[in-house]
């Protein structure tokens, strides 16, 4: 049980919900739970779980201060979007509480409250209705909405004919330009451009810092990133990590990795190949000159194939992502074709110099024809791609690097 803040304008203690599989089964227990809670002397709801149910938020406890953004991380079907449904009161909890303070403005269903026959202008009105605002309060606010959605004149259109990217301005528009005291946002800038996404990711950044609060879900790390200051990681509806949003989504991908590494394991180990698979890449591996491999170090990357048979004008490469996956930092590719021989073999390179900080990356590799660049054989992205952790020796030079979160380094000459 987490203490309580006197300044806290969202306090979650032990929430939980659960859904029933079977829809006959459902409402039936709706009604049981629904008598227990009208009529007096009745038996009250079950809090434990009954035949076809599950749990799908199970003893959730957070707090949310003013001027915080927290980011709820986690894989599809963890619990995230049922959360925010509870702390906008769309559906009920079965057990615990939620504790908020001042108004709260949701973007969790994207075209939620729009009339699809009315135009983008008149929506603006029946959404600010729905979160309880009047004409005459909405009046003064539309030429900024408007101009915020970037619609132009499509926002006289009717809504049915707008695309999900419109219906995704039009929505966070409104909500946006009323400012909640608590504002949730779930995947609704999936949908958007890179302006818009930058425009929103901005317009966050302002609202946090004039007192707004903000619970974001997401699967873009660098929306996190750039937004929230703390995370929480749900695996099958329980908090599993709590903390910064840097170490949250490391924690996050950490375990994925390790999902997908157990599930190779696990796989059988003999590869299939055909003429429509002729190549297979068995590993990607790094070695250095030492146990440890250090910042700077020369470092001999190998890849380990399968090939059905021998294979003329092919080429291969690398590729650094930054261990969430979400950043492609380097790579390099062969610059010449070679011939591919029949059977289990080896291709390699050197890596002179590394230009990377001390941390963790991912690499990836591909096997692929020379000329028309598709490719033959892929690690990394269809299963679980090789890791490099770079070490350095404690410096002033490592923590400029960590504050920043540098990746690489430039050689430069300084003039006096």
């Amino acid at each position: 049980m987490l203490s309580s803040s006197p300044d806290a304008v969202v306090t979650v203690r032990n929430l939980s919900k659960k859904f029933c599989t079977h829809f006959r089964t459902s409402l039936w227990y709706g009604l049981r739970d629904i008598a227990a809670e009208t009529w007096p002397g009745a038996r009250p709801p079950d809090k434990q779980l009954r035949r076809n149910e599950f749990w799908s938020l199970r003893d959730v406890s957070f707090e949310l201060r003013r001027g915080e953004a927290l980011a709820i991380i986690g894989a599809n079907g963890a619990g995230k979007s049922t959360l925010l449904k509870l702390l906008n009161g769309l559906i009920k909890p079965d057990a615990g509480s939620i504790r908020m303070r001042g108004q709260v403005g949701a973007l969790i269903e994207l075209g939620a409250g729009l009339d699809p026959v009315l135009s983008g202008r008149e929506n603006i009105f029946v959404r600010a209705a729905l979160l309880g605002y009047s004409r005459a309060r909405t009046l003064p606010l539309l030429p900024a909405i408007i101009e915020f959605t970037g619609l132009g004149e499509a926002i006289e259109m009717p809504v049915q004919f707008y695309s999900s990217g419109m219906v995704s301005r039009l929505a966070y528009a409104v909500a946006a330009h009323f400012h909640p005291d608590v504002l949730l946002v779930d995947e609704v800038l999936a949908v958007g451009d890179i302006d818009f996404q930058r425009k929103c990711i901005n317009h966050m950044l302002g609202y946090l810092a004039g007192g707004g609060s903000l619970i974001l879900v997401s699967h873009q790390p660098y929306h996190i990133q750039a937004v929230c200051q703390r995370g929480i990681v749900l695996e099958k509806g329980q908090v599993s990590f709590t903390g910064s949003a840097t170490d949250a989504l490391d924690h996050y991908f950490t375990r994925q990795l390790a999902a997908q590494a157990a599930r190779e394991a696990n796989s059988s180990a003999v590869v299939t190949l055909s003429e429509a698979h002729p190549v297979a890449i068995m590993e990607v591996s790094l070695a250095g000159s030492g146990a440890a491999m250090q910042v700077g170090d020369a470092l001999t990357l190998s890849v380990n194939y399968q090939a059905l048979r021998t294979m003329e004008n092919v080429g291969w490469g690398f590729f650094i992502y930054t261990k969430d996956g979400s950043v492609c930092i380097t790579g390099a590719y062969q610059p010449h074709p070679l011939v591919l021989q029949a059977g289990a073999h080896a291709l390699a390179c050197q890596l002179p110099h590394l230009p990377l900080t001390a941390g963790e990356y991912l690499v990836k590799a591909v096997i692929f024809h020379f000329e028309g660049l598709q490719p033959l054989a892929l690690w990394g992205w269809d299963n679980a791609p090789s890791r490099l952790r770079l070490e350095d020796a404690p410096s002033l030079h490592k923590n400029v690097h960590n504050m920043m979160q540098q990746l690489i380094t430039i050689d430069a000459e300084w003039n006096q």
